[in-house]
């Protein structure tokens, strides 16, 4: 499984390359032309992708928040090399496990996390992704289906997702 460095750098160099749309696009044609209509349905899902924690200063947060490069990380290319601006902080909520006496816990757990998040929508009879974004771990995956998760292609007026869609 590649670490969160190596799919960063893979798809940056696809997006600079401008491939990304035109792989999915490829990868369509060969689809129809195999006979796979992609029109069951679909599911929407995000993954979150853990990256290296990062450890700055309160300065260099303050001027990642703004979207500047901390002048120190300017006058040392290798440290700036190694640092991820664009991953973020979000809370991830999960059901707490049944206690040995087989009560159920009333509090969800919240659990810190630092990365990215995949979103996907999927052809519902065959699983195969149609769209994907990345965004950082905080974004909003409601967001997404407004920026084109959803694949206008697929003519089932059926869409699979969870509550954070």
């Amino acid at each position: 499984m590649p670490d969160a460095k190596t799919v960063w750098l893979f798809r940056k160099r696809l997006t600079r390359a401008g491939a990304i749309e035109t792989l999915l696009d490829r990868f369509d044609v060969t689809l129809r032309n195999a006979g796979y209509l992609l029109m069951s349905g679909q599911i929407l899902d995000a993954t979150l992708v853990t990256a290296p924690k990062q450890r700055n200063t309160n300065a260099e947060k303050a001027d990642l928040r703004a979207g500047r490069i901390p002048q120190d990380w300017q006058d040392k290319p290798s440290k700036l090399s190694h640092k991820d601006r664009h991953a973020r902080w979000t809370l991830k909520f999960t059901k707490a496990e049944r206690q040995a006496d087989g009560t159920i816990p009333a509090t969800d757990l919240a659990i810190l996390f630092f990365g990215y998040k995949s979103h996907v929508s999927i052809d519902r009879k065959f699983r195969l992704i149609r769209k994907w974004k990345t965004t950082d771990a905080a974004a909003s995956n409601g967001a997404r289906v407004k920026e084109g998760l959803l694949d206008k292609t697929n003519t089932a007026s059926t869409v699979w997702t969870d509550t954070a869609y």
